[in-house]
Order: structure tokens, then sequence, then C-alpha cells
């Protein structure tokens, strides 16, 4: 299986984390640390793109989705 390499935003919420990938729209995770969270997204991402696979989708790709802004 191919590598692939995703940008994971994790937020703090409701005394936990919650993690999501902009480009598997859906595809989130929650956890009561950052770390767990990670890790919990982790396996949503491999699972979201194993079914991709097996139903013959195409693989998204992450893209250019972080942009610097800057505010003066």
């Amino acid at each position: 299986m191919a590598t692939h390499s995703y940008t994971v935003l994790v937020e703090k919420e409701n005394g936990g984390y919650r993690a999501h990938c902009p480009a598997l729209p859906g595809c989130r995770s929650f956890g009561d640390t950052k770390k767990e969270a990670v890790e919990n997204i982790k396996l949503s991402i491999s699972y979201r793109l194993e079914t991709l696979m097996a139903k013959g989708k195409p693989i998204p790709i992450d893209g250019d989705l972080a942009h610097s802004v800057q505010h003066a």
C-alpha cells in the first residue's frame, strides 16, 4: 500500500480533543488527550482509504490546504 500524508487539525473540545482531516470530509475522531485524538484519526484515515480503494474510488490528495495569514 502506498504512503499518503494528510493535514490533520486538532482542537480542544468539551474536555477532550477533536481531530479531523480536511482532505477527507467526514473523517474525524475524538480523544481525551491530543495524542489520543491523533492516534484515533490515523485509524480513521486508514479505514477511509481502505474503503475508497475497495470501492475503486480515487484516493484524495492533501493539496495545498494550509495558508499563512498576516493581520496588522
